[in-house]
């Protein structure tokens, strides 16, 4: 088969966070986190007003482990960046 590019778009909302602002602010934490760490890299974008991720995969080489560890890095940065978002909103309250 010939290859070919697939690109997937999304965007982090925990649940509880419904503010756009702060889910803007969360995804582009997201992006810088896992763009960080040197093995994947994510571009972003706007739809629909909404900041969005986007995950490349195009090189043939890539395989079902590569896909999995890039949801890997995804998951723990947004894990992450969701805790420090959760604490400075907390820190805000207490103000």
């Amino acid at each position: 088969a010939p290859p070919s590019l697939s690109v997937v778009c999304f965007r982090a909302a925990p649940k509880g966070v419904d503010d756009r602002l702060e889910l803007d602010a969360l995804n582009a934490d997201l992006l810088e986190r896992v763009n960080g760490s040197g093995e994947v890299y994510l571009s972003a974008t706007r739809l629909r007003e909404a900041m969005a991720l986007r995950l490349a995969v195009g090189n043939i080489r890539t395989n079902a482990a590569h896909v999995a560890r890039a949801w890997e890095i995804i998951r723990t940065s947004l894990h992450t960046a969701a805790r420090r978002g959760l604490d400075s909103h907390d820190t805000n309250h207490e103000r």
